[in-house]
C-alpha cells in the first residue's frame, strides 16, 4: 500500500460544535506516481509553528467539550506537540491528555507509510 496523492491529506479539527482551521507545515511526503510508474519524494519546509500562527489569537475552546481530529486518509500514527512562544513544552498521542490551560500553539505530526506532515493551530485552553 502506498500514497497516491501527491500532497499531505487535509484534516479537520473539530471541539464541540466548532470546526477549527489549521494549517500545514513541513511535511516529507512521498507518492507513486502512475503516469511515471515511479515513487515521487517531495520535502516542503515552512517557517517553524510559532511562525505560523500568532499564539495571542488562539482560538477558545474547552477540552470538555469533545475533540474529533478528522483526516482525509487516516494515519498511521499521530502526536500532538504543544509549543509555548518558544519551544515544545510537552507533547501528546490525543487532545484528551492534554493538561495545560491558557494559550498555546499545537503543531499535530501525522505519519504514513513513511511520510509525515505536520498540521499547526494556536489554541486557549479554558
Amino acid at each position: 500500500m502506498s500514497n497516491n496523492e501527491e500532497k499531505p491529506p487535509s484534516i479537520k479539527l473539530k471541539i464541540g460544535e466548532d470546526e477549527i482551521k489549521t494549517y500545514r507545515g513541513t511535511y516529507s511526503w512521498s507518492y507513486y506516481d502512475k503516469s511515471t510508474g515511479q515513487r515521487v519524494a517531495v520535502e516542503a519546509d515552512h517557517a517553524p509553528p510559532t511562525e505560523m500562527v500568532n499564539i495571542e489569537q488562539g482560538v477558545r475552546v474547552n477540552l470538555i467539550e469533545p475533540v474529533k481530529l478528522n483526516f482525509e486518509k487516516e494515519p498511521t500514527q499521530y502526536e500532538i506537540r504543544v509549543w509555548d512562544n518558544k519551544n515544545v513544552i510537552a507533547t501528546y498521542n490525543t487532545f484528551e491528555e492534554i493538561k495545560e490551560k491558557g494559550k498555546y500553539i499545537f503543531e499535530i505530526v501525522g505519519t504514513w507509510e513513511g511520510s509525515t506532515a505536520t498540521y499547526v493551530v494556536a489554541l486557549d485552553i479554558q
